[in-house]
């Protein structure tokens, strides 16, 4: 009777501490929550979105958004045409050693205004009063237009692996560009489906596939490793090859966008701010982590690839789409093996889709919310049951429709959606570290830096180094890819980035200027506008 008074005791003791220790951790949660939402009222939003994503799902989004060793592997033509296989080994070194300066300079600037409209609520922050809220807004235009397109050029090099496969397993299956965007339109309408019915299991599905695109990395490096005639080091460090018509110079920075291209997308980190706890701090640590991981494999996975490379003519010849696919068959002389390869990587492609609509409709909706859009009211509407913006996804699968309907018109639009990629992007990032260098570091306080901060002396050479970088990548990525220009070569990049910024210019010169909010970041370098 004693021991059993004894154990009811004991377990009643159990129990309530327990039921303690369960309402702590609630108590933590809505904590945590109450001081994420009051950091946001201080940047002048209100929490509307539900903060489902943690540091690995976040992480694990940007590893995909990135994807850099699957990018890598599309995008290798340039490289070797303009330079040879030293052309991309060392561009690629150079490319993760300037992206994580231009890393480094975003995420600090991150940790200071975790908001999900990103580099344009930045420049807005740390610019100068006069001519604030054009730059705001042409920032926040191009961050769009550049986001839609990466995520357009990942659907365009998913469909040309499918097609690349398809070619593998029947040699007598002709690659017609309507197949090529039949398979696109339908990566786009899985992908938008995911982020609108599957909203709930989008931060699981993140995070499963930046599982599979550290697992895939490793499956492949090592069949390679093992089945591949490896070349000399000469020919991976020394032998040039230019077929360009370029002088040597100019032929190797502009085969630079095979290096570039791969380290595009970590930004997406910060347009998911405000659907995960303490962004402050998150944020920073998911965009310069995904940037370390990928640029890691990313070495050693282009070293990899041209100590297992043929003959540059084959390579370059070849029937399956893609190159790297050739390089694959060529190693294994397996059409199983080379399709299970492939396969890791177009499903990576595909994730990287699916995180890239998921990153630009976050920024089409923070910018709609500012009223800076057409149908601004619709585009930023949240769905009460949903909580995720759906008519901003929606709009982003739109464009991106649009742009693979222009491919269907036009087969060299790829490669100026490759190019703008790199364009658009890059001039979102460049326009924020530069007003950080310019007029940030001398008027923001100690306090209003987060926990991710550079120092004065690190973050002035860091934004140096990410200017010079980023303005010489943008000038050559607007160059043809040989001579003499034709039709057939010409990058059309040009006429689609001044396209999308003459369409948004006319918007903002007769509405977008008088409805545009400029958003209020309680920071003391923002003068005239709130005060902290």
């Amino acid at each position: 009777m004693e021991s059993n008074t004894k154990d009811s005791g004991t377990s009643e003791k159990m129990d309530l501490h327990l039921e303690r220790s369960h309402s702590m951790a609630n108590a933590e949660q809505v904590a945590n929550k109450n001081t994420d939402a009051v950091e946001l009222a201080h940047l002048g939003y209100k929490d509307e979105l539900q903060r489902r994503f943690s540091l690995p799902s976040l992480l694990g989004l940007c590893l995909c958004l990135m994807g850099t060793w699957e990018a890598c592997s599309a995008s290798i033509a340039a490289a070797l045409t303009s330079g040879g296989p030293p052309c991309l080994w060392y561009n690629f070194i150079l490319s993760f050693l300037f992206t994580l300066a231009i890393g480094a300079s975003l995420a600090e600037i991150a940790s200071i205004y975790p908001t999900s409209g990103g580099q344009y609520h930045w420049v807005t922050a740390l610019s100068p009063e006069r001519g604030r809220k054009t730059a705001s807004w042409l920032t926040g235009w191009i961050s769009i237009g550049g986001q839609v397109v990466l995520l357009a050029s990942a659907g365009f090099y998913s469909s040309f692996m499918v097609q690349g496969l398809i070619s593998l397993g029947n040699p007598s299956y002709q690659a017609e560009r309507w197949h090529a965007t039949l398979i696109y339109i339908g990566i786009l309408i899985y992908c938008a489906m995911l982020n609108i019915i599957g909203q709930k299991v989008l931060p699981t599905a993140n995070f499963i596939s930046g599982a599979l695109h550290i697992f895939g990395f490793l499956a492949v490096l090592i069949a390679l490793g093992v089945t591949s005639k490896k070349n000399t080091s000469g020919y991976v460090f020394i032998t040039t090859f230019n077929n360009t018509n370029w002088s040597d110079g100019v032929a190797w920075i502009v085969g630079m966008i095979s290096s570039i291209y791969p380290f595009l997308g970590y930004d997406g980190a910060c347009h998911m701010a405000e659907e995960l706890p303490h962004p402050r701090r998150n944020v920073p640590l998911a965009m310069i982590g995904s940037i370390v991981i990928n640029g890691a494999m990313g070495v050693g996975y282009v070293t990899m690839l041209l100590f297992s490379a043929g003959s540059l003519e084959r390579i370059l010849a070849t029937p399956y789409r893609l190159p790297f696919i050739q390089i694959y068959y060529d190693a294994t002389h397996s059409v199983v093996g080379t399709t299970f390869m492939v396969l890791t990587s177009a499903l990576t492609a595909i994730a990287a889709v699916a995180a890239g609509m998921t990153s630009a409709s976050r920024t089409l909706w923070a910018f709609a919310r500012d009223d800076a859009t057409p149908f601004h009211s619709w585009i930023g509407n949240i769905r009460p049951m949903l909580k995720i913006p759906v008519n901003a996804v929606l709009v982003v699968f739109v464009l991106d429709l649009l742009l693979g309907l222009l491919y269907l018109v036009n087969p060299t639009a790829s490669n100026a959606i490759l190019s703008m990629s790199a364009t658009g992007m890059y001039l979102s990032y460049l326009m924020p570290v530069v007003c950080m260098l310019v007029w940030g570091r001398s008027k923001l306080q100690p306090s209003d830096y987060g926990p991710f901060k550079l120092g004065k002396v690190l973050g002035i050479f860091l934004n140096l180094a990410a200017i010079i970088w980023m303005v010489v990548s943008i000038i050559f990525s607007l160059f043809p890819g040989s001579l003499p220009v034709t039709p057939e070569n010409m990058n059309y990049s040009v006429a689609v980035l001044s396209g999308w910024i003459i369409l948004g210019t006319v918007h903002f010169a007769f509405v977008g200027r008088k409805k545009f909010k400029m958003p209020v970041v309680a920071a003391s370098v923002v003068e005239g506008m709130h005060e902290k």
